[in-house]
């Protein structure tokens, strides 16, 4: 798959597997947040991380475009040239992004992301792993209130991720996949209520204990 670069507002441009490879090779670590929607928790990383790069992937563009446009401006403007965000999915990663990242960060998935992670399908496994290099972090946090506030109805089937289910289905998952997870565990209020994300925010108001799942583990040798 070919890489795209979001670069503001409908506006996206293809990016050469060299340009890549330059842009990654200025910084002495890289984070990759999948499933970035609107960019804001990228956004947040490449802020707190100066000296990181930060890739956001998504396999739709347009949700990027603000921040994309915003990343671009100066820095006393919020402009953040260590950020950089594409167009593009796990299940059909570009080989440019494999093994580029020193932490893997999966934060309240939605749609084909999150159906792949819960049913543990090897595609979706495969990519994430795919992203980093061994030794790097990788982590994931699900949202859990879907499964007991107006569940929508493509979920209506999907398995309620627990920690137990997570043992028995996603960490073997993951395992083949080459990263071995620790053991799965519901965020404390202030955790969940912490994540820098639109999708926290929202799913947080009004609840004294939003149910948010984290696995985290570590990528073996690929």
């Amino acid at each position: 798959m070919r890489l795209t670069r979001v670069v503001g507002k409908s506006r996206t441009a293809p990016m050469e597997p060299g340009e890549l490879a330059a842009v990654r090779d200025a910084y002495r670590s890289c984070a990759v947040d999948v499933g970035t929607g609107d960019a804001h928790f990228a956004y947040h990383l490449a802020s707190q991380r100066p000296d990181w790069l930060v890739i956001g992937i998504d396999a739709l563009d347009e949700p990027m475009g603000d921040t994309a446009h915003r990343a671009a401006r100066k820095p006393a403007r919020g402009g953040r040239a260590n950020l950089l965000l594409l167009h593009a999915s796990v299940e059909e990663l570009p080989a440019p992004l494999e093994c580029i990242a020193d932490e893997v960060d999966v934060l309240l998935p939605w749609g084909k992301l999150l159906e792949g992670i819960v049913r543990a399908r090897p595609d979706v496994l495969s990519g994430i792993a795919a992203l980093a290099r061994a030794g790097a972090r990788v982590q994931v946090t699900l949202n859990g209130e879907i499964w007991f506030d107006s569940t929508p109805a493509r979920y209506e089937d999907l398995p309620v991720p627990t920690p137990d289910y997570v043992a028995d289905t996603i960490a073997p998952g993951f395992a083949r996949a080459g990263v071995t997870l620790e053991p799965a565990r519901y965020l404390s209020a202030e955790e969940a209520k912490a994540l820098p994300t639109t999708w926290a925010r929202r799913l947080g108001h009004g609840r004294q204990h939003p149910r948010f799942l984290y696995l985290g583990g570590v990528r073996r040798d690929p």
